[in-house]
């Protein structure tokens, strides 16, 4: 299994700030908190160290891992979705 598919199962919740430069991934065990705007790019909390990288998009966010794989989670309907390549 590929990190993307195991962090996927684990999340409960994603939480944005009104100006979508700050995300908050809850998990079972913690959150993740991302941000990235002009002054900052960071990840920290449960699992940072594991990612390479990560998009904040319009309704959601894009997590890459040192694997090479992907997980996208978005908003479709009112409900979370996760995508996974």
């Amino acid at each position: 299994m590929r990190e993307a598919e195991a962090w996927g199962k684990r999340v409960r919740r994603l939480v944005f700030n009104r100006q979508g430069t700050e995300a908050q991934i809850f998990f079972e065990e913690g959150f993740l908190y991302l941000r990235a705007d002009a002054h900052a790019r960071f990840a920290q909390g449960v699992g940072a160290e594991s990612l390479e990288g990560f998009a904040l998009l319009k309704g959601g966010v894009e997590l890459v891992f040192r694997d090479g794989s992907r997980l996208r989670l978005l908003y479709r309907l009112g409900r979370l979705r996760t995508y996974f390549s």
